[in-house]
């Protein structure tokens, strides 16, 4: 296999700030073991949820949460809606690779995991060909795939790849990692849940390569924030892919800014937890609420943390002008958030 990696100026100079946060992390030793677990699993919910609207689901964190933790389904949830769900949450449990080495095997057994299968799942018989959808609207841009005889032959050339360049380190590990979720990509050897292997296969790879912030910051979430830059950098970047003409610069400027996103969420989440460490037990309690909830008012607040009325409102005016909370509306219609956490989110485009 043959793949040129472009190292743009822009290129370096991201791979340079995400080696900065890589040389100067030190969560694992600032916090307690229980809160980056409680942290860890909050990412995972986020991108659990990410994932399932990117697949054409209209659910909201919570309502995946509620998913996740229930023994049974959901009055509300649609027939089906609930198995992907639990299935990508399996995949982010679990290890990539889960032997050490990157196999055409382990591939399969993580799709399988994203699907629900109980065995690797085989390359897909017939053919796949994504067209690009933008708020709902097609583009007419349509990504050609692999045809289905070449996917055995291609995949093996592709981990073989994979693991001569890691090792070696001709390229920077990034640049790796981020040629090969294209190449994967380029080829979309799965009929379906392509997206969702790729994403799940590049955080596994990056922890491999020793970004550890990868744990703190949900990579679907920003995946689902800059999804326009997913299709564009991939469309222009996937042609004469297998042919060993492409021109890699696009997809890598995206992938390295998308990383470059997800570190500067990791930092924030951390610098977030510490500071938490430094407030009272209820001010801890009406933080964790929020997180869990979103968006809330003063009754769930309440009922979360059994504080009386009085003693909560000037607890949450103290923490709003820390930074900690943003508030919205007035009297009855008064709603607490974290700061800088996004409005809402849209289900468009599908990104599998």
């Amino acid at each position: 296999m043959e793949l040129r990696l472009s190292a743009t100026p822009e290129i370096v100079k991201l791979v340079a700030r995400l080696d900065h946060v890589r040389g100067g992390w030190t969560a694992d030793h600032s916090l307690p073991a229980e809160r980056l677990q409680h942290l860890a699993s909050e990412v995972r919910l986020r991108s659990v949820a990410a994932a399932a609207r990117m697949a054409g689901l209209r659910l909201t964190d919570g309502q995946v949460r509620e998913v996740l933790e229930g023994p049974f389904d959901p009055v509300w949830i649609q027939p089906g809606e609930a198995a992907p769900v639990r299935a990508y949450a399996r995949v982010l449990a679990s290890r990539f690779p889960a032997t050490g080495l990157v196999s055409t095997e382990e591939i399969r057994r993580v799709h399988a995991l994203a699907v629900g299968a109980s065995e690797p799942t085989p390359w897909r018989e017939g053919p796949l060909h994504h067209e690009e959808f933008v708020d709902g609207k097609a583009t007419g841009r349509i990504l050609h795939t692999l045809p289905p005889r070449f996917l055995h032959e291609r995949m093996e050339d592709l981990v073989t790849w994979l693991e001569i360049e890691l090792r070696e380190a001709h390229h920077h590990p990034l640049l790796v990692i981020g040629g090969f979720v294209l190449a994967f990509l380029g080829a979309s050897p799965f009929q379906l849940a392509n997206g969702r292997t790729a994403r799940a296969m590049a955080v596994g790879l990056l922890r491999r390569a020793g970004y550890a912030h990868v744990d703190y910051a949900s990579l679907d979430a920003v995946v689902e924030d800059t999804r326009a830059g997913w299709f564009e950098g991939l469309g222009a970047s996937a042609t004469q892919l297998w042919v060993g003409g492409a021109n890699t610069e696009p997809w890598l400027a995206y992938f390295l800014d998308l990383l470059r996103r997800q570190a500067d969420r990791a930092v924030e989440a951390i610098s977030v937890e510490r500071s938490v460490l430094e407030f009272t037990r209820l001010q801890r309690s009406i933080l964790e609420a929020v997180r869990e909830h979103g968006t809330v008012g003063a009754g769930l607040l309440m009922s979360c943390t059994g504080a009386n009325r009085n003693t909560l409102k000037d607890n949450l005016r103290r923490l709003v002008e820390k930074g900690m909370l943003e508030r919205t509306g007035s009297r009855r219609g008064t709603r607490y958030r974290l700061a800088g956490a996004p409005v809402g989110t849209t289900a468009e485009p599908t990104v599998h």
